[in-house]
């Protein structure tokens, strides 16, 4: 009877590790602390550009992804994509995945489970996203897209692999193809923007997010709620009550 009772005790505690909807949905309502993003998402009602698939729920503004579509990265960040032109200008291709990846940045809401400080960059941001599972399928057609472009950075989220001016980011080390810099989809997707993504096979929308969230079939909030109930379960329990340990404690004494 003592043993069946501290059984109960014990399922009664895991249960209470399971994070509520409510806690969920606040914990994934905030947008990252940066010089763009909005304090929390939500509709944008303005023309949407090239960001449409967050319109309806969005960290940033239209001003912005009117910005992402006249130039880049280059009014938000004087971040220049296209460092080697003299060699080869950058492929439409690989330029159209550059600027989805600055849309699911600035304008993904959800982002909870990876936003970190970021110690590095007080002018544009304090806080960044850290291994974001982005599907394989994704890396993949990033990496194949963008292997025989030029580029002259092994890390273009590390400010020091930069000269940076006036204008922006120039080069420190010499032009070379993506592919000889990143060499694989994996170290592609990982390395590319220091590791704010990560490489994550599995099925899109349930294990890893997809870059172009247009479809309806593939939600990225799903993804987002299930890595936010999996942090949030696993802090609840590390703040359990020690009056409930204690009360726990000679119950399980009983039992030897």
């Amino acid at each position: 009877m003592i043993k069946l009772l501290f059984l109960v005790l014990i399922s009664l505690v895991g249960g209470s590790l399971s994070a509520s909807k409510q806690q969920i949905d606040d914990f994934l309502n905030v947008c990252i602390d940066s010089k763009h993003h909005k304090s929390k998402p939500g509709p944008e009602p303005d023309f949407f550009h090239h960001c449409s698939p967050w319109k309806d729920n969005a960290c940033c503004k239209a001003n912005t992804t009117k910005h992402i579509e006249s130039d880049g990265a280059i009014t938000l960040y004087r971040m220049k994509w296209d460092q080697c032109s003299n060699i080869k200008p950058l492929s439409k291709e690989c330029r159209r995945f550059l600027e989805m990846d600055t849309c699911f940045y600035e304008c993904s809401p959800n982002m909870s489970p990876w936003i970190q400080v970021d110690p590095n960059s007080k002018k544009t941001r304090r806080e960044r996203f850290v291994n974001v599972p982005l599907c394989a399928s994704d890396c993949d057609a990033w990496f194949e897209a963008c292997k025989d472009e030029y580029t002259c950075s092994d890390n273009w989220g590390d400010i020091k692999t930069w000269n940076w001016t006036k204008s922006g980011n120039e080069c420190k080390k010499p032009c070379k193809t993506f592919k000889e810099y990143y060499s694989d989809p994996t170290t592609f997707c990982n390395k590319l923007f220091n590791y704010s993504f990560k490489y994550t096979t599995g099925k899109p929308g349930e294990d890893c997010m997809v870059m172009w969230p247009n479809n309806t079939r593939i939600n990225n909030s799903n993804v987002a709620r299930k890595f936010a109930e999996k942090a949030l379960s696993t802090s609840t329990g590390f703040s359990l009550s020690p009056h409930f340990m204690v009360l726990l404690f000679p119950v399980s004494l009983l039992l030897n």
